[in-house]
């Protein structure tokens, strides 16, 4: 008796190897992705950390100190042929060393990276006891920007602000307890309304503008 022998058909051949390129295809689209989006998530993660160090530094300093001792300058440098653009914050009372470095993503040909050496605390007109930060860390060199209170500009602007206040109504708020007079002692009325010698407030004289 002959046993017929048979394999498989050149269809079938051709139906399981598109089968097994589409398997392959998915799970490499699937590794591309998984990689792509952990790259984009360490980014981050390292852009928060730059930013929350830089911050907790600039914002300790400001507040106790003012600005001045923390500045930011940008360069671009070729690592491997490839211009890349950098952000180096340095501290000047450790002879400018570098604190913190971050890339800056600029676009297009990169003639946005530079910038100058400058101070981390810019003022805020009409309020000399704030300060703005910014730090070029987003997204197409876009910068993130924040703002800190200097707290002995802060108290000095308060102490005035109620010193003016108290004058202001020493000038012009009536004394209960001595009827004429304003509270730092200044008469209310011309002089026709006070008892020449003793001083003492007297609505019934001719003259008088008392109400």
């Amino acid at each position: 008796m002959r046993h017929t022998q048979r394999g498989f058909t050149l269809v079938e051949l051709m139906v399981a190897m598109v089968i097994g390129t589409i398997i392959i295809l998915g799970a490499g689209q699937l590794f591309l992705t998984t990689f792509q989006t952990f790259q984009q998530v360490d980014e981050v993660s390292r852009k928060q950390e730059n930013l929350v160090f830089i911050a907790q530094r600039v914002t300790s300093e400001i507040r106790q100190n003012g600005p001045g001792r923390f500045t930011l300058e940008c360069s671009a440098e070729d690592v491997q042929e490839n211009q890349q653009c950098t952000c180096t914050v340095a501290d000047t009372e450790e002879g400018n060393q570098p604190l913190v470095s971050f890339p800056k993503d600029v676009p297009g040909d990169g003639n946005q990276c530079k910038e100058e050496e400058h101070e981390l605390g810019e003022p805020v007109p009409g309020n000399d006891a704030l300060f703005r930060v910014s730090l070029p860390i987003e997204n197409n060199g876009e910068p993130i920007i924040f703002h800190v209170a200097q707290r002995s500009a802060v108290l000095e602007a308060d102490e005035s602000t109620q010193n003016g206040e108290d004058n202001a109504n020493d000038s012009t708020t009536p004394d209960p307890d001595n009827p004429g007079y304003y509270m730092n002692g200044d008469q209310i009325y011309n002089d026709r309304c006070y008892v020449p010698g003793n001083g003492m407030f007297n609505t019934n004289r001719n003259g008088c503008n008392a109400p």
